[in-house]
């Protein structure tokens, strides 16, 4: 199947213009250019306005594949819609289907747009980190994960709630239950807590 894999996706709403950088599977090596998505001149006024859907229906059409490099907001996005779905036992590729039934209604698709956007425009302050029996986790990849046999991590260590989120949605579910791994926010007076426990045990 042919689809694009996306670097990065970025929308400027005061004109309603959308610029992804993006390379397509099939051409080795991957060479990424930056281009309009759904120009105002190849397009109808009508599509032209729906972009956002479209760009929707192409990410969870699979047309669109977002990168570990895209922005966390979008990743996360995608993540917590997949989340949404799964939950809600919807299947995404029903969805994608809305938009070819109905003569090609994209309309169809803006309740489920609206979810996707709130993921995407999600504000949660604070810094969090991957817990685990093995120490915290500092470091994830698609087939492994790194960690440090320490409980709780520094301030330094730790990341935004989407950047942790995002990579505990890469650890396969095997792992995360034989890890125990979790989402744990970072407070102060964790690390004191820590820094004192460390202290009584060098005594």
């Amino acid at each position: 199947m042919s689809y694009e894999i996306v670097k990065s996706i970025s929308h400027r709403k005061k004109d309603n213009k959308i610029f992804i950088t993006s390379a397509s599977n099939n051409l080795w090596p991957h060479t990424y250019s930056r281009w309009e998505f759904m120009s105002d001149e190849h397009n109808n006024k009508t599509d032209a306005a729906n972009k956002e859907l479209y760009l929707f229906h192409a990410i969870i059409g699979g047309a669109f594949k977002l990168s570990g490099s895209v922005s966390e907001n979008w990743k996360y996005a995608e993540n917590k819609f997949n989340e949404y779905c799964k939950d809600n036992n919807i299947s995404t590729y029903d969805l994608w289907n809305l938009a070819n039934s109905d003569d090609g209604n994209i309309e169809l698709l803006r309740p489920y747009y609206k979810i996707f956007k709130s993921f995407l425009e999600e504000k949660k302050e604070g810094k969090y980190y991957l817990s685990s029996n093995l120490g915290f986790i500092n470091k994830v990849n698609k087939k492994s994960l790194n960690y440090v046999s320490i409980d709780i991590p520094s301030e330094n260590d730790c990341r935004s709630y989407k950047k942790v989120y995002n990579d505990y949605c890469n650890i396969s579910p095997q792992c995360k239950d034989k890890y125990k791994i979790s989402i744990k926010e970072y407070t102060l007076d964790n690390e004191i807590n820590n820094k004192e426990e460390d202290k009584s045990m060098e005594l």
